[in-house]
């Protein structure tokens, strides 16, 4: 009797084993549902709030099931890819440690990390990536990535995609005086009609229909144009008179006024909007208005809230810290520094002094290198936002250290390690250009 009781326990267990790996997915999808509600992103759209318990939980737990499967579709295209791709990017990094530019390279990948993070695209994602496959060994390619194309104007060689080629203009008009071709790249959002539709495009995602994320390219579509406006000092495009106040007006409706946070409003089954808080995007439009923005107490209080939570809602990655994110967190807290009640400074100090002894003891280098992280995963960007970082928490300059008054005796050191690191690579690539520039004063 007792080996009949244990053979059917056994044979219990193997139908639950089973079960378990055949069900895996629906598990996973529930187990980040919960996280995603719990960590209270969302602001639910007023019609829900307002229905009875059983139809609130149940359109609740619909959205949150739908969002879950954006995450699990990704991690399904990231194995499927990264085998593919992740040699390149070994590849592409070799080649800038040795001074090698790769800007057009870097294009392309761009792009692939586009479609690949946020879109269902496969088959145009593996043809990109065999473009960037074939560019890294075509050099006269990568001097294409400076130049500016006939086509419409822009700066964007080897990209496809116009939110990038308008990306990676910014920097050229700037410093532009005198175009060879006529920047019609900017027609699509020159007047304040135009403008509107382009970002409601990407602000309000139909995600259960297309499939697609638009978070990264409402981010980047949005700062540019913002960048574009602000700090554009040449006249090398007759922009509408009226489309700054126009975006001014779009950020201010767009805000989220109960959190001060900006973020995607993704469209559910029923047409509902729902408004996530986004700390990137959030980030840029604090930094990209220059703090010229309400509520500025309610955001850096909606930041330490979130800061358990993973990028875009919060500011760790996969549980951790990475430079360019803390490098956001930073600046968000500068902005709102005048605006806070003694408390919630504490609690700044603590957060940022946790950023900054994580960046020192995990991702800086003794050879005055940073470490290539999850999130900024070439070796340009791990001198970009390790240095943006350092520099924006006062590390370097007492001056900038408006959060604490302690002192950084080896911070010296570690700047001129940093920069002759970066001297003796060579300069030949936009990160690290960035990263030397604000070593020497000069934000990007």
């Amino acid at each position: 009797m007792r080996s009949k009781r244990l053979w059917i326990v056994l044979i219990i267990i193997l139908i639950l084993i089973f079960a378990a790996y055949a069900l895996r997915e629906q598990l996973s999808r529930v187990a980040i549902s919960i996280v995603i509600y719990r960590g209270h992103t969302f602001t639910p759209p007023s019609r829900i709030t307002n229905e009875s318990w059983w139809p609130r939980f149940k359109d609740k737990a619909q959205f949150y099931w739908d969002i879950s499967a954006l995450r699990i579709a990704r991690e399904k295209r990231l194995k499927l890819l990264n085998p593919s791709l992740t040699p390149l990017i070994k590849e592409i990094n070799r080649r800038q440690a040795e001074g090698v530019a790769m800007s057009y390279s870097m294009h392309i990948y761009r792009e692939i990390r586009w479609l690949l993070n946020f879109t269902p695209d496969t088959a145009t994602t593996r043809l990109r990536i065999e473009d960037l496959r074939k560019s890294i060994s075509q050099p006269a390619l990568q001097k294409l990535a400076s130049e500016q194309q006939a086509s419409d104007g822009s700066w964007g060689a080897g990209i496809n995609v116009w939110y990038l080629r308008l990306y990676y203009s910014i920097d050229h008009i700037e410093d532009t005086i005198y175009p060879a071709f006529p920047l019609s790249f900017l027609d699509r959002i020159n007047s304040p009609e135009k403008l509107k539709a382009q970002l409601d495009l990407v602000l309000y995602d139909n995600f259960t229909k297309t499939g697609i994320f638009n978070r990264e390219e409402l981010d980047e579509t949005f700062s540019a144009i913002a960048r574009l406006l602000h700090k554009s000092k040449q006249k090398v495009y007759v922009f509408h008179p009226q489309l700054d106040s126009a975006l001014k007006d779009y950020v201010k409706n767009w805000q989220n006024s109960s959190t001060g946070c900006w973020g995607q409003w993704m469209v559910d089954r029923s047409g509902n909007i729902w408004k996530m808080d986004d700390v990137g995007i959030t980030f840029h439009v604090i930094s990209d208005f220059k703090g010229q923005v309400e509520h500025k107490d309610l955001i850096a209080k909606r930041l330490l809230q979130l800061d358990h939570l993973d990028f875009p809602a919060g500011i760790k990655f996969d549980g951790h810290f990475e430079n360019h994110l803390n490098w956001d967190a930073v600046k968000i807290f500068r902005y709102a520094w005048p605006f806070l009640d003694t408390a919630t400074r504490e609690k700044v100090r603590l957060e940022i002094s946790s950023m900054l002894n994580w960046c020192l003891t995990n991702s800086y280098q003794p050879d005055g290198s940073f470490k290539i992280s999850d999130l900024d995963d070439t070796m340009e960007d791990a001198y970009r936002y390790g240095v943006a970082f350092l520099s924006e928490a006062g590390y370097f300059e007492s001056k900038n250290r408006f959060w604490t008054n302690q002192n950084f005796p080896e911070a010296k050191s570690v700047r001129d390690q940093i920069e002759t690191k970066l001297m003796s690579i060579g300069l030949k690539s936009s990160g690290l250009r960035d990263a030397y520039e604000t070593l020497n004063g000069k934000s990007f």
